[in-house]
């Protein structure tokens, strides 16, 4: 696919942006950002950035926003399928319900 047929699959994911919550849009903010990465190269500047997201794509920042962001950009990078989002909010409290 060339640069250009990109295009709506990003807007497809700002769209998913738009609509959740804030750990799954940081996912897919990362996504969006890895699949550029891919497509468009990662300049000089900023391989050091790049090189930080991939060792964060499995955890360990100490900041669950990081990480999601990190896993979202090295699954955009490497092409695979984005995760599928939980099937409840992270911040359901059940709990709270009962």
């Amino acid at each position: 696919m060339d640069k250009n047929g990109y295009r709506p699959i990003f807007i497809i994911i700002d769209q998913l942006i738009d609509s959740a919550n804030p750990l799954r849009a940081e996912y897919l903010r990362g996504y969006h950002r890895g699949i550029e990465a891919q497509v468009y190269g990662v300049s000089d500047e900023l391989q050091e950035e790049h090189r930080i997201l991939i060792d964060y794509s499995i955890g360990g920042s100490g900041d669950s926003y990081i990480d999601s962001y990190a896993r979202g950009y090295h699954d955009g990078y490497e092409g695979k399928t984005p995760e599928r989002p939980p099937l409840f909010s992270e911040s359901l409290n059940i709990a709270s319900i009962v």
